[in-house]
């Protein structure tokens, strides 16, 4: 390299400079300042055209300021449609790597107009230290989220009004063709969907990605629509299911009471094709308030009868994880369903859910516990698709975790019980049409199934052979209340536990209530509690039972 290579390179650009001030752009400034566009060109590797862009930017930046398409007009007091006829040599600079683009605070719903432009620091620094070009590029995405990452910033600066519409979806459409090369971004090609619909897709897996299940429509819509009309109609054509992602079963609509609050997801379809193409959305277990943990599971001592005790053994070593793998192994082999599923009935408060936590912390499974009461929506078929949804977001988390994890539908009198005449009402339709979803789901199931109920006397029919393990939970006997008073209060003898046993007739869940006052007594008071103290606890336990009768109209 010659050692005058930094003098020439700074000399032509500062020629260039001069001669093209107030110069119009015309064939005089190109004929004057042809030399040193051609030296300039030959150090950048571009055109004479690209090569004046390149001179002027720089020249400009070393005043301090950055340039679009505003100062370049005004410095060459040229027509402003001029400068448009290098539009694309503006944007063949900035995918060489010699631009760096930042928007304008100032904005225009106009092409280029909100760009601004530097040098690339590495061009200047060896310009400066008197080096060869030095080799430059856009920095490239390195992986998939983070070709996706990118693509949502785009949709926050539309959201913030930094960018308009038009060119969000320029930007998009070059970003993924210059990443056409990963897995996913090939397959949604494949389906030839419109910029917006691809760019809604993409956004969904970001905000599933982040740990959104669901994303407000009408939030989508300020990051990809300028205009206040387009977001309008976008969110109408969503709710009327008019949109390609819904008809192609990657996009679903999640139920709301006002348009305001509609949301979508991705299907059940969506999170198996891009967990297929190298996304795990589920490498975290989702923490929610239906997702119990094992670890969170404060050991309990359970005592039963000699006969419910023998059935829940046989059911914990089912479990296990040895005998888990090696029955659905023998089971799958024999064409037998390979799905666990339990019924655990009986009366209130004799341990059925409690059966369960303690079942998946000796087997260190977690739990997805349902809320049935939530299962049920006011929106007719929703109630259906809610409960649809329950089983293939179990399925989902299935597959990225360590032990499968238990299904539970707790105090599912509702949906387990015998079918109603389908007349007789809107529910008893919704009900009926909730459990024929269940049954066909147990039919195929492979996990861990519970459910637990009350009233296991009105169990339809039609889920009794769904259910491969039905242990009923009786009240206590004597003997076993006894036992029960003795494992919460050790510091009662034999014969006041015998006396409580026999006194009051009590599952375990109230006898648990007695021990939680006794507990609060103690805190309050700084001292245990007696005999007396516990007989008195019993009676207002006992209260409601008292009163019963006083309730209502009295018989003469």
């Amino acid at each position: 390299m010659e050692q005058t290579t930094k003098n020439l390179v700074l000399a032509s650009i500062g020629n260039i400079y001069e001669q093209s001030k107030s110069s119009s752009l015309n064939a005089g400034f190109f004929e004057s300042a042809d030399a040193d566009l051609k030296l300039v060109s030959e150090y950048f590797g571009v055109t004479p055209n690209q090569a004046l862009i390149v001179a002027m930017v720089f020249a400009l930046n070393y005043k301090g300021d950055t340039v679009d398409i505003k100062d370049l007009t005004e410095f060459f007091e040229c027509n402003p449609l001029k400068m448009l006829e290098y539009s694309d040599d503006f944007e063949t600079l900035f995918n060489l790597g010699i631009f760096k683009k930042i928007k304008s605070t100032h904005r225009m719903k106009l092409s280029l107009a909100n760009d601004q432009f530097i040098i690339n620091q590495k061009i200047t620094e060896a310009i400066l230290l008197n080096r060869a070009m030095p080799v430059v590029e856009k920095e490239r995405i390195n992986d998939i989220i983070e070709l996706i990452e990118e693509l949502y910033k785009l949709g926050k600066q539309v959201d913030d009004k930094e960018m308009e519409s038009f060119e969000l979806f320029r930007h998009v459409s070059s970003m993924l063709d210059t990443n056409a090369h990963f897995p996913l971004v090939k397959k949604i090609n494949e389906f030839e969907f419109t910029t917006t619909d691809t760019y809604l897709l993409l956004y969904l897996i970001w905000r599933t990605v982040n740990g959104n299940e669901a994303t407000e429509v009408g939030r989508i819509a300020q990051g990809i629509f300028s205009s206040s009309s387009a977001r309008i109609n976008f969110v109408q054509d969503i709710i009327n299911g008019d949109n390609r992602l819904i008809s192609e079963n990657l996009m679903e609509v999640v139920e709301a009471e006002f348009f305001d609050d509609t949301e979508v997801k991705l299907t059940a379809n969506a999170l198996t094709l891009i967990h297929e193409h190298g996304i795990k959305l589920f490498g975290k277990k989702k923490k929610s308030k239906d997702l119990i943990e094992p670890e969170s599971i404060t050991v309990k001592n359970l005592i039963f009868n000699e006969f419910e005790q023998k059935q829940l053994d046989f059911l914990y070593s089912t479990l296990s994880d040895e005998n888990f793998i090696a029955t659905q192994e023998r089971l799958e082999k024999k064409g037998l369903p390979k799905g666990i599923t339990v019924l655990l009935h009986g009366l209130p408060g004799t341990g059925k859910t409690e059966t369960v936590f303690q079942l998946a912390k000796t087997t260190g499974r977690s739990i997805l516990k349902v809320d049935i009461s939530r299962s049920k929506s006011m929106w007719f078929g929703e109630s259906e698709k809610i409960i649809k949804r329950i089983f293939t977001n179990y399925t989902e988390y299935t597959k990225n975790c360590d032990r499968t994890p238990i299904l539970l539908f707790n105090e599912a009198d509702a949906i387990i019980s015998k079918r109603r005449d389908a007349g007789t009402s809107n529910t008893s339709q919704t009900e009926n049409a909730m459990q024929n979803i269940i049954l066909e789901e147990l039919e195929n199931f492979k996990g861990i199934f519970i459910a637990t109920t009350n009233l296991s006397k009105n169990l339809d029919t039609a889920f009794e052979r769904r259910f491969l393990f039905k242990i009923e939970f009786n009240k206590p006997s004597l003997a076993i209340k006894s036992q029960i008073w003795h494992d919460k209060l050790p510091i009662l003898l034999q014969e006041e536990c015998d006396q409580l046993a026999s006194r009051y007739d009590f599952s375990g869940g109230q006898i648990d209530n007695i021990v939680r006052k006794a507990e609060i007594h103690e805190i309050i008071h700084g001292i245990g509690v007696n005999f007396d103290n516990l007989l008195e606890f019993c009676n207002t336990e006992l209260l409601a039972k008292k009163h019963e009768s006083n309730l209502g109209f009295s018989k003469k």
